[in-house]
């Protein structure tokens, strides 16, 4: 390698284990466990330089997701590594190096047409990096798509940021001991782990901070029992699926668009991540932020070419708040993220820890990664976790890497899409949050018959955003008790409401529901 930069601890390792085999150690195996944004997409190029053509004639670097398929091949032309070797982006086809030093693809790619690429493997003698390996569980359909690779292969890296899965299942070709992946040295296998305490030492990456904020939550329980709970409270998980739905959210928002102000002071290229827990309720806090005048976009898997669009707009600082769902997990490299309002219900730790990473990244000028949250406990439980890694060196420098979630799901005992369909959410407030008061709404100079019509368009406007936000099949169920209670506020219809008495409507879907902050003629 020409490159004149300082080699990362983990990224030296590797230059070692490279010299080990072409010293003759019998070496097939690297098992490299690199804490999320502490620079693993190097270790690749360092692989092919070093190792190509002395044991493998090519390399095959295997990733999750398209948007490090190409990140990948970027790699390989990166000024600051200065290596002749090449790779392409590729997916399934007859010619998948086109004369270059390797390729890159995706497990999905393999899965589809794993004869593919186990042909080329028996073509060419190849160097296997599996990126982010948890993504296969053992006896799954890629374990079985990728089996012929793996025993063709000169060389095997399984590499990840994270090593566990947060469904408990081992991961595929891991050697385990007592439920933990192997993480001791053999004749044959190698293993080095980048910690997070050593990446922040090294200034690798940044320490997170992390602003978790209690809240109360009430909902109607499908018998029509009420309920309520602190979102650290015993009903934890019922509480934060109320929370992720009404006013609470729209307080987190508010919290984290005011940190994001004070950081754009000290850092102006800062960019704002708002994770969303689907795609309906990712609209419905694009839609609130648009109405309280921010830029900014959606980037989900819904829509793959506009997501992109919206992604590349993103990274070029075009606008500097991007609300997403899966998209916040690996991919999505964009360093100067420093602000993520994390309104998901997951609750795994190898998510969390890959959302969190992606406000740690270094960028110049850059001095702070904040990440709001809600309180629950066990939303608290990862913080805990990840603020003893950074304070406490490991025991063995090993161990705690590998607790994951040991198969408990992590998530409060919520479905994955987030659905629980015996509650119906009500209200819910963040800690604080009323203490400001809410806002009235700004009527323009207008005669009263068009004062009323403002503010019946504004309340629609609220109660359509909501109804948008929930399972189509539950809208009526909602619709019901949203008018319901509505009524509780002001004992008549809102047909026969006056302009005050639709105000206090207005005051009161704002502070429960979120929704225009404007208003508009």
């Amino acid at each position: 390698m020409k490159g004149t930069f300082r080699l990362r601890y983990h990224q030296q390792a590797i230059v070692d284990v490279c010299r080990e085999i072409l010293g003759g150690a019998p070496i097939r195996e690297i098992v490299l466990s690199v804490t999320p944004g502490g620079g693993k997409s190097f270790v690749p190029v360092i692989l092919a330089e070093n190792l190509i053509p002395a044991i493998a004639e090519k390399i095959c670097w295997i990733v999750p997701r398209n948007a490090l398929k190409y990140q990948g091949e970027a790699e390989f032309i990166d000024p600051r590594w200065e290596t002749l070797k090449r790779v392409r982006a590729a997916d399934n086809g007859m010619d998948l190096t086109r004369g270059l030093d390797g390729y890159v693809t995706t497990y999905q790619a393999v899965g589809i047409n794993p004869e593919c690429h186990a042909a080329e493997f028996g073509r060419h003698r190849y160097i296997l990096f599996l990126d982010e390996c948890h993504h296969v569980a053992d006896g799954s359909l890629w374990d079985m798509a990728l089996r012929s690779m793996v025993e063709q292969a000169a060389l095997v890296v399984k590499a990840s940021g994270t090593l566990s899965r947060g469904d408990g299942q081992k991961i595929a070709f891991m050697e385990y001991t007592e439920g933990t992946p192997a993480v001791s040295n053999t004749d044959q296998r190698r293993v080095i782990v980048y910690g997070r305490k050593k990446a922040i030492t090294d200034g690798a990456i940044l320490p997170v901070e992390f602003r978790t904020i209690d809240g109360e939550a009430s909902w109607e329980e499908q018998d029509g029992a009420a309920g309520s709970s602190m979102l650290s409270g015993e009903e934890s998980a019922k509480a934060l699926f109320t929370a992720l739905r009404t006013g609470f959210a729209h307080n987190l928002l508010d919290a984290s668009l005011s940190e994001f102000a004070v950081l754009l002071q000290e850092y102006p290229p800062a960019k704002m991540l708002v994770v969303a827990p689907n795609i309906e309720i990712a609209k419905a806090y694009h839609a609130y932020l648009d109405s309280a005048g921010y830029v900014s976009r959606i980037a989900t898997s819904e829509d793959t070419p506009l997501a992109q669009r919206n992604l590349e707009d993103f990274k070029r600082g075009t606008y500097r708040i991007l609300v997403t769902v899966a998209m916040a997990y690996e991919g999505l490299n964009v360093p100067e993220v420093s602000v993520i309002c994390c309104l998901s219900h997951i609750r795994s730790v190898p998510w969390l820890e890959q959302c969190f990473a992606r406000a740690n990244r270094l960028a110049q000028g850059k001095s702070r990664a904040v990440v709001f949250a809600p309180a629950d406990w066990a939303f608290k439980k990862v913080v805990a976790m990840i603020k003893r890694e950074e304070l406490v060196p490991l025991s063995d420098g090993q161990q705690t890497l590998f607790n994951g979630d040991n198969g408990k799901g992590g998530d409060g005992g919520m479905s994955a899409n987030g659905a629980k369909p015996w509650i119906i959410p009500l209200s819910s407030s963040a800690e604080g949050a009323a203490q400001a008061g809410p806002l009235r709404p700004v009527i323009p100079p207008c005669t009263p018959s068009e004062a009323e019509k403002i503010l019946r368009k504004n309340i629609n406007g609220i109660i359509s955003a909501y109804l948008d936000s929930v399972n189509a099949g539950s809208k009526q169920a909602y619709s019901k008790m949203l008018y319901r209670r509505m009524r509780l506020v002001v004992e008549k219809p809102l047909a026969q409401m006056r302009q005050c008495e639709l105000e206090k409507i207005w005051m009161w879907l704002r502070t429960q529901y979120g929704g225009n902050t404007t208003n508009k003629g």
